[in-house]
């Protein structure tokens, strides 16, 4: 995750959470409000409960039920709260229990309303006679109900101060919840992305490691991408070898210059050796100088190290181990158990691959001693056919040089090539079955012989047919002769009948033949060699293949046959008729 999308995803999340932390602050604006509102009324109203509901009640607790209530009764009453009147405490009055006012002082409300019945102190808000605003309070009492008036500005007024003031504290905690909450995501937001980074970087490099079929690039890999994972300063690969029976060092890696060596050396040092006997993980301090040998003298390593070695296994089997050195004293410490976990999950991973890359060694080994197998047997078989004919060594060679050439410029495959070349070398094989009176017959073939000549093409896939490796030559060993007219041999195909191989091969075998020296003429120069293929070019050869030979001669001008070939023998092969050749 690059720097990039984790600054993009922090802006979204900035916005959103702008959002949701400006809803959820004005609901507890919202919210605070009405608390506060409440909880001001309720002491308001306790408050003018206890400071005139309750002597108030306590004088006319004293009163008879019967009415009127006594004048002196009335009279304390009056002197209780005419001292209490004001702008603030419009008036008072007092209910008795079948709701009929027996004492009123001051202005309050409009006469004519009933008093609630409740047991408990209640209060609200009411109009006042004069059209003002009134804070009503009512106070229950023994067989009588108390109604306190007051104004209900300076409950407004000291109501909206709390307000203001709670919600100037829920803004303030609303702005410092948002730039924590920014604080830790863009934390958070850096850790992922440093994690998801470390952990991409690993499976890339896992998969690099376990895709390889090479031990210098898994060891290459594996000593890398653990130091750069562990962050360390360098880093090594160590492989046990059971043939010896120790630890070999394979891979050194400098971080600083970010290059690897490849080393073939003995490991003596204790805490490696440790970690590959024990088949466990190990992180110590040690002297630099016990590891400096590994990186060179050179290497900036001084004082302390930190040394985390994991050992390359597979279960039970120990294949090598893993070591990244970090220079101790720095701001980075100890490794971390995240960075001991890496380096063993990257180490395991190794394994698989080491296992592979050494098995590949082993059979790319085989492979290397099965292709000198296949040429001791083309050796063998040129050998055969060098002593039959002594013309075909010179020509074999320089016609399937040729027929390379001209397929790797047409852009075949490697493989095909490799057949192409063989079938190009062997081509004439077959005339090791042919009698020598018909091959060195110094005069023209009578039909008897002309028919033993063109069984050479049969002889050859039958001499070859039983070696597997020569299996994709065939097509060359059959059809060389056949002609894109269809008056070849040995079975008279035509046009895309005949293989693609032996179309250009018979142009090269031609251009080879024509430019080398008969008994009875002399070698055609290189450019009456190619007016004759291309004359012939739709009849015996195919118009592609003498284009793309025409193309190669062009612009390969070294491959021109410039030099006549000296024959000592007479060639039977059908060359062109414009040659001069006989065809059957």
């Amino acid at each position: 995750m690059g720097t990039h999308r984790s600054i993009s995803i922090y802006l979204r999340f900035a916005g959103a959470s702008a959002v949701v932390t400006g809803l959820v602050a004005g609901l507890l604006v919202f919210i605070s409000a009405q608390v506060v509102r409440t909880s001001q009324e309720e002491a308001a109203a306790q408050s003018v409960s206890a400071t005139v509901g309750a002597p108030l009640s306590q004088v006319f607790a004293a009163a008879p039920s019967a009415q009127p209530v006594p004048a002196s009764v009335s009279a304390a009453a009056g002197a209780l709260t005419q001292p209490l009147l004001s702008a603030s405490l419009r008036g008072v009055r007092v209910w008795d229990s079948s709701g009929t006012p027996v004492y009123t002082n001051g202005t309050g409300r409009p006469s004519g309303q009933a008093a609630p019945r409740s047991r408990d102190v209640s209060s609200v808000f009411a109009s006042a006679a004069d059209g003002g605003s009134l804070f009503v309070t009512y106070v229950p009492g023994a067989g009588h109900v108390i109604e306190i008036d007051q104004a209900s500005g300076p409950l407004d007024a000291s109501i909206a101060g709390a307000q203001r003031v709670m919600g100037i504290a829920v803004a303030v905690l609303a702005v410092v919840a948002y730039a924590l909450l920014q604080v830790c995501f863009w934390f958070g937001v850096r850790r992922f992305a440093e994690g998801h980074r470390r952990l991409r970087y690993m499976y890339t490099t896992g998969d690099e490691i376990r895709s390889s079929l090479d031990l210098h690039e898994v060891v290459t890999h594996l000593s890398r991408d653990a130091t750069r994972l562990a962050r360390g300063d360098f880093g090594l690969v160590a492989l046990f070898d059971e043939s010896v029976g120790d630890l070999i060092l394979k891979a050194t890696y400098d971080g600083a210059l970010d290059a690897v060596s490849h080393h073939q050396r003995a490991v003596e040092e204790w805490f490696l050796r440790r970690c590959a006997a024990t088949n466990t993980t190990v992180t110590t301090v040690q002297p630099a100088r016990a590891y400096r040998q590994f990186f060179g003298y050179d290497a900036e390593l001084d004082g302390q190290v930190h040394l985390l070695c994991a050992p390359v296994a597979l279960r039970d089997r120990v294949v090598g181990v893993a070591a990244v050195v970090r220079q101790a004293g720095g701001k980075r410490g100890g490794f971390s158990a995240t960075e001991v976990a890496q380096v063993e999950e990257l180490a395991g991973q190794a394994v698989t691959a080491i296992e592979q890359a050494e098995l590949f060694a082993k059979v790319r080994g085989h492979a290397d001693e099965i292709e000198l197998s296949y040429d001791a047997t083309l050796k063998a078989l040129m050998a055969a056919l060098d002593a039959k004919d002594e013309v075909t060594e010179g020509h074999c060679e320089r016609v399937a040089k040729l027929t390379v050439q001209l397929a790797k410029q047409m852009g075949m495959p490697e493989q095909q090539i490799v057949d192409i070349e063989r079938g190009a070398l062997l081509h004439d094989v077959g005339k090791i079955g042919v009698p020598d009176a018909v091959l060195k017959k110094p005069a023209a073939l009578n039909d008897g012989e002309w028919e033993a000549m063109r069984k050479h093409p049969l002889l050859a896939s039958l001499m070859v047919s039983k070696i597997g490796f020569l299996e994709n030559a065939m097509p060359i060993l059959l059809y060389h002769h056949e002609q894109y007219d269809g008056g070849g041999y040995p079975f008279g195909l035509s046009g895309d009948k005949i293989p693609l191989e032996a179309r250009l091969f018979s142009v090269i075998d031609a251009y080879d033949a024509m430019t080398s020296d008969r008994p009875y003429r002399d070698a055609m120069t290189h450019d009456v060699a190619m007016a004759e293929v291309a004359l012939n070019s739709g009849r015996q050869f195919d118009p592609d293949a003498v284009a793309a030979f025409e193309k190669l001669m062009l612009t390969r001008p070294e491959l021109h046959h410039l030099t006549p070939h000296r024959l000592d023998s007479d060639d039977h092969d059908d060359d062109l008729a414009l040659a001069g050749e006989d065809v059957a």
